[in-house]
């Protein structure tokens, strides 16, 4: 399970992302940024473990819908990356940590997804910690990516990086893309 989420969270994507974001920001601002985007997705992927069916299910939303309405917040971060001058850096750094950087660059309607199908399969209370469990732990490595990804980035050239970066912001648009097809099929599966 761990494996499974923490590939669908996808901190090696984040990170290049994450130095584009923050770029000019100082460590302790940087920090604060992945304390909060931590509790942020702690309090996320335990809420989505423990009462994700229930909250669709009472706000009539279809895991389609989900896939819709994240992916079109991923493609407007991919964009905001591509761009010369992020919209992000006016933000302060706990609307960063909450959006787009907790959500939904790592946890997203495919992590989302993945714990509620995770939670389906394995409807038993030890289902529920094991989920649980591998979720927190995958969040936890996501975090010491993001707090140690200066020093990473230390390691390679600023233009790698930064081209790294909107290499990144392409592979996020497509996803978003395939995540926007994949939600309208189900849509349209549904119909006929």
């Amino acid at each position: 399970m761990y494996v499974k989420i923490l590939a669908i969270l996808d901190p090696f994507a984040a990170v290049p992302v994450f130095i584009t974001l923050t770029e000019g920001f100082d460590p302790r601002r940087k920090d604060e940024i992945v304390r909060k985007a931590f509790i942020a997705m702690c309090v996320m992927v335990s809420v989505f473990t423990l009462f994700g069916i229930w909250i669709l299910n009472f706000f009539g939303i279809s895991l389609a819908s989900l896939r819709v309405g994240g992916g079109a917040i991923l493609l407007v971060l991919a964009f905001d990356v591509l761009g010369e001058a992020p919209r992000s850096k006016k933000l302060d750094p706990e609307e960063i940590a909450v959006m787009p950087v907790a959500t939904p660059l790592l946890v997203g309607p495919g992590t989302m997804t993945t714990i509620i199908l995770l939670v389906t399969e394995n409807n038993t209370m030890e289902g529920y910690v094991a989920v649980l469990a591998a979720s927190l732990l995958a969040v936890i490595t996501a975090a010491l990516m993001l707090r140690y990804s200066s020093y990473i980035v230390s390691k390679l050239s600023k233009s790698f990086v930064r081209g790294l970066g909107r290499f990144m912001s392409i592979i996020i648009a497509a996803m978003a893309f395939e995540m926007i097809k994949n939600g309208i099929m189900e849509w349209l599966s549904a119909l006929s």
